[in-house]
């Protein structure tokens, strides 16, 4: 008996739990956008997805006292580990991961009378593109309904946390006094920018959606 016919004895001679169909295709709804994803099971416990999300809003916001126009445009890749951890086929996991992180934040100030650092100029506005780190880990907890099924429809619901760091905030003097203003109530404005959104590094993730075992 050669190789490969040893390994397909094998394979028949497994329990049928370890060669059960368990490959996922979903999609998803919550803090990150609209998500779809593909995932498979490496052991009965242990399971893996990849999944792309995307998440676009428009909002105004007032930062050191500028009114900005603001839009942000949230994109990332993730790669998520789940464990269940209960013998008994329970829909509880344990996820950890990390997430290809595009999230950005753009915005625009009108070009009046804006205070920027420590000096007032008329007739300038402000471009602001607000980026983060490139790749952000995750820790969450969920509930897959569909985690033990041979084949079929499940609810899923994930909760967790993504660390993207602090935001790093680049801003443009716009309009036809652009060029009198100082870089050094540039890079200050900027610092006020960084600190008023502080919180962003640690990100809430909250997420719903369906998936299909095959």
């Amino acid at each position: 008996m050669n190789r490969t016919q040893w390994l397909l004895t094998g394979l028949v001679l497994l329990p049928q739990s370890a060669v059960a169909y368990d490959t996922v295709v979903g999609a998803r709804l919550g803090s990150l956008g609209f998500g779809i994803e593909a995932g498979y099971g490496l052991t009965e416990q242990f399971k893996a997805r990849l999944g792309f999300n995307r998440y676009d809003f428009g909002f105004d916001a007032k930062v050191d006292g500028i009114e900005y126009d603001l839009d942000l445009q949230w994109r990332s890749l993730s790669l998520v580990a789940d464990w269940h951890p209960f013998k008994a086929k329970s829909s509880f996991r344990f996820s950890a991961g990390v997430f290809r992180n595009n999230n950005e934040i753009h915005g625009s100030a009108g070009a009046e009378n804006l205070t920027i650092g420590n000096t007032v100029y008329p007739g300038v506005g402000l471009d602001a593109v607000v980026g983060f780190r490139s790749y952000a880990p995750y820790l969450g907890v969920g509930w897959d309904t569909g985690a033990y099924k041979q084949q079929g429809w499940g609810f899923n619901v994930d909760l967790g946390v993504l660390y993207q760091g602090a935001g790093s905030v680049d801003l443009v003097p716009t309009g036809a006094f652009a060029e009198l203003v100082d870089p050094n109530d540039i890079k200050l404005e900027e610092q006020r920018f960084e600190d008023d959104i502080e919180d962003y590094r640690y990100y809430p993730v909250f997420s719903f959606g369906f998936s299909y075992r095959f």
